[in-house]
């Protein structure tokens, strides 16, 4: 399957929306509030993709957005970017398109430390990013189902090899 990443628009924000509704139901399952789950997104998208503070790609295949990854990159260097957002259309799940849109996060940021939020009920989150080096914090705030989202970070700081003991710590 060949998809396409590129710099998402304005113009994307229905289809982006459409993504996140359903990646949603799908992570979220019977935890989802009927009420959140009906709230329109289009105009939250709309916009996040007008504010010059979010970063956000695309993943395009045969024309229709199977995936998105948005953030927020630091104003100064002892600051973490933020990966506020990485959903696939559920019927994309395990293709790949996830991978190669958290490459292109990681390649933007390239260094420093970044943050995101992982609802602790998405196990299939907590696996993607755990097996990427990220790790989890203490630091949560209230969720659904009486499952908090918890800060997860990660160091992009390139490798220093500790002499003392001949490996590399702390870093990708």
């Amino acid at each position: 399957m060949a998809f396409e990443i590129r710099g998402a628009t304005p113009v994307d924000a229905l289809q982006i929306a459409r993504v996140h509704k359903r990646s949603r139901e799908a992570y979220y399952g019977d935890a989802l509030d009927p009420v959140d789950a009906a709230r329109d997104r289009y105009p939250m998208w709309v916009d996040t993709l007008t504010r010059a503070d979010t970063w956000c790609a695309v993943a395009v295949l045969h024309e229709d957005l199977v995936g998105f990854i948005a953030g927020h990159l630091p104003e100064r260097d002892d600051l973490p970017a933020e990966l506020s957002s990485l959903y696939v259309d559920p019927d994309r799940f395990g293709s790949g398109v996830g991978s190669a849109l958290y490459q292109r996060f990681v390649d933007v940021v390239s260094s420093g430390t970044a943050e995101l939020e992982v609802w602790d009920g998405n196990d299939r989150a907590k696996r993607f990013y755990a097996h990427r080096g990220w790790q989890p914090t203490e630091q949560i705030r209230a969720g659904v189902t009486g499952k908090p989202f918890v800060t997860w970070t990660l160091d992009l700081r390139p490798c220093k090899p500790d002499v003392r003991s001949r490996s590399s710590t702390g870093c990708r």
